[in-house]
């Protein structure tokens, strides 16, 4: 397939939707020669924090010298994404090269059942994740990766990437009420789902009750880093008696970062070479797009994003699509952010608690725009306006996100955040 015609095919397949287990996962993995057999692997799981944590991971190792694949979803700004090499997005004929192998072994394998008189053995199926689960490790196996990163894409038990053989180590990050349908209503049961990623040593973050107990018998617990110092440039900060700095924002991008730095002593354990300075430098480069990420007029020209920020204004972008996530960026919004004037741009998916994620972050702002995301599960952007006037005065619907945020731009509010879903940026590049 050329990479127009790979899109295409996987576009397809998402219209059959989601369907959660691993033993046709491990099915495919082995059609296509298990390329998960000799790959050093770092599981990543949790609700809030997985790409933060997958970044600064696969930065750090980077910096050390290793070839390091990457797998995330969703992506934010391009369908390459998915699939990182190094940090930086697989090329089209990488994606096309991959997705190809992974189609004719689909293809063969619904063949070579297509006799069985099971109905399951028959319809041999793959969902679009499972598709690009076995993508990314074929490519990783095939561009000779010395290390990987795989986030999961729902809970941990039944997800696609914990149908891989052995792993390295286990990482979970902060956990908190998301996907109650499927995972459970008690951060005990969903902590149950995301431990089942661990196979030997593992880390995590501290957790609330609940969660805790379920996690902390199994996994390496990291402790609380000392901010020395912070603002829209970074964060400078202490941890395990040493000093590093960060461009992520947050106090809960603090907590991630300790999460790593204990990952990586655990890496360390298990034969993996990471200096000193590599930690410091991989942890100060990571970049991670939409997570109160933040542009100037200054540093717009260096960025993927297609938008004209006047002088004096500050655009912040950040995917901030459940409670959780919606109270770290108010908690951000709180810091970096206090006493400016601030506008909003909005749009969320429907299948999110998405009238918490208004009442933690609407409040702050004077001003705001409401659109309709890229998504078939998108929450149209007339009835998000309205959950919003409920804690707003000033509200508008836009036509897309670029509307929106122009029109955020050009009144007297010195910063513009646009949060919600993570679809809502790649129509900003």
């Amino acid at each position: 397939m050329l990479y127009q015609e790979a899109l295409d095919y996987i576009r397809a397949v998402e219209k059959g939707g989601s369907d959660y287990g691993v033993e046709r996962m491990r099915a495919l993995l082995d059609a296509i020669g298990s390329p998960d057999d000799g790959l050093k692997i770092i599981h990543v799981a949790g609700t809030n924090g997985k790409g933060s944590v997958c970044a600064m991971l696969t930065s750090v190792l980077h910096c050390a010298g290793y070839k390091v694949g990457t797998y995330n979803s969703p992506s934010v700004l391009r369908y390459n994404e998915r699939f990182c090499l190094n940090g930086a997005p697989a090329g089209d004929d990488l994606v096309a090269k991959y997705m190809t192998e992974v189609r004719e072994a689909t293809e063969r394998e619904r063949g070579a059942r297509s006799g069985d008189v099971h109905p399951d053995m028959r319809a041999f199926a793959p969902t679009a994740f499972e598709i690009e689960t076995a993508l990314a490790l074929a490519m990783f196996r095939g561009e000779k990766c010395d290390v990987c990163v795989l986030e999961t894409g729902l809970g941990g038990r039944w997800d696609a990437t914990n149908a891989v053989h052995d792993k390295l180590l286990a990482v979970i990050t902060k956990i908190g009420l998301d996907h109650c349908a499927l995972l459970g209503d008690t951060l005990r049961e969903i902590a149950g789902e995301k431990e089942a990623i661990i196979r030997g040593r593992a880390v995590t973050c501290p957790q609330d009750e609940g969660a805790a107990e379920v996690l902390y018998p199994l996994c390496k617990v990291s402790g609380t880093p000392r901010l020395i110092a912070c603002g829209l440039g970074g964060q400078h900060f202490e941890y395990g008696g040493e000093e590093f700095e960060i461009s992520l924002l947050g106090a809960h991008q603090l907590v991630n970062a300790a999460l790593v730095i204990d990952s990586v002593k655990e890496l360390r354990k298990l034969g993996i070479s990471l200096s000193d300075e590599a930690l410091r430098e991989g942890l100060r480069r990571a970049v991670w797009h939409a997570r109160f990420e933040v542009l100037t007029c200054d540093n717009i020209a260096q960025s993927p994003y297609k938008v004209t920020i006047p002088r004096g204004k500050v655009l912040i972008l950040d995917g901030a699509h459940n409670p959780q996530g919606a109270a770290a960026l108010a908690a951000a919004v709180k810091t970096y952010c206090r006493g400016a004037r601030i506008a909003a741009v909005t749009g969320v998916l429907a299948d999110k608690d998405y009238t918490h994620v208004m009442s933690q972050v609407i409040p702050l702002c004077e001003r705001v725009w409401t659109v309709r995301p890229d998504s078939p599960r998108a929450l149209g952007a007339e009835e998000l306006a309205r959950v919003a006037e409920r804690f707003s005065e000033d509200v508008h619907v836009a036509r897309s996100v670029g509307d929106g945020v122009r029109a955020a731009l050009d009144t007297e509010c010195g910063i513009v955040l646009v949060f919600g879903s993570l679809t809502l940026f790649h129509e900003l590049v």
